[in-house]
């Protein structure tokens, strides 16, 4: 087994390097694409621009995808650990959603128990990584009703860092019972159908899987085919008595 890892270590290497190399030029793209829609143009020639913005932002996000699995595989992936307010933090990161599910006419709520501190270490840009997957996933795979994220106290005691529950609910096309388990695997989504539907490398909720277990934590779905699917995970944090005392927070 060591071996065969230390075997695949050059391939993830050399896939790491060739990723950062296209989402640079990529980058560049998107950026030029988007200068030239504030100058004036005719509709005509917008619809196109924009088709070559969407289409590039959505490489963009399979490049990255490749990128972090690629970092995760061959063990680059380190953690940044600092305190941060968490209710300021989700907030921020369902605003980034807010447009997509607004998008598909779609409810984005997220919900925060009373009893969940607001003062917490942990590695912010990260999370906002898993939630943002995880949310994202929801609006793609959700035709109509919400979305809705909830975090609640997972487990409490003494001395130990307080272990946080996070859970992303939505009312979609649902995911069957013997795939539930094999959506966590690499370049692996429900079925065939799922891929030509909805794009996607199938690497995310991979990826979301090792950086959860990376920071301590671990992650599980219930789902039922039409009836919503529930992701759920749990992340140990320690407490900073010091930031904002904890408030409910019920938004939308």
């Amino acid at each position: 087994k060591a071996t065969a890892a230390e075997a695949s270590r050059p391939k993830s290497d050399f896939l790491a390097n060739m990723s950062h190399a296209i989402r640079t030029p990529m980058n560049a793209i998107m950026g030029m694409t988007e200068l030239v829609l504030d100058t004036q143009i005719d509709d005509k020639q917008r619809e196109y621009l924009e088709t070559v913005l969407d289409s590039a932002e959505h490489l963009l996000t399979i490049i990255n995808e490749i990128l972090d699995f690629s970092k995760i595989e061959a063990g680059h992936v380190e953690l940044e650990m600092c305190p941060f307010r968490l209710r300021d933090s989700l907030g921020d990161t369902m605003k980034v959603m807010a447009f997509r599910a607004h998008h598909k006419q779609l409810e984005l709520a997220f919900r925060v128990a009373e009893d969940v501190p607001d003062g917490v270490v942990a590695d912010p840009a990260r999370l906002r990584q898993i939630l943002i997957n995880l949310v994202g996933n929801a609006i793609k795979f959700t035709h109509a009703g919400e979305v809705l994220v909830e975090v609640g106290v997972h487990a409490r005691e003494d001395d130990q860092p307080v272990e946080l529950r996070f859970s992303v609910h939505d009312t979609g096309i649902g995911i069957p019972a013997d795939r539930a388990e094999s959506i966590f695997e690499s370049f692996t989504q429900a079925d065939a159908s799922t891929t030509r539907e909805f794009g996607g490398t199938g690497l995310g909720l991979s990826i979301c899987q090792r950086l959860i277990e990376l920071m301590g934590g671990r992650i599980w779905v219930e789902s039922e085919p039409g009836e919503g699917t529930h992701f759920h995970f749990t992340l140990p944090v320690e407490v900073v008595e010091e930031l904002a005392q904890p408030q409910p927070v019920d938004a939308e």
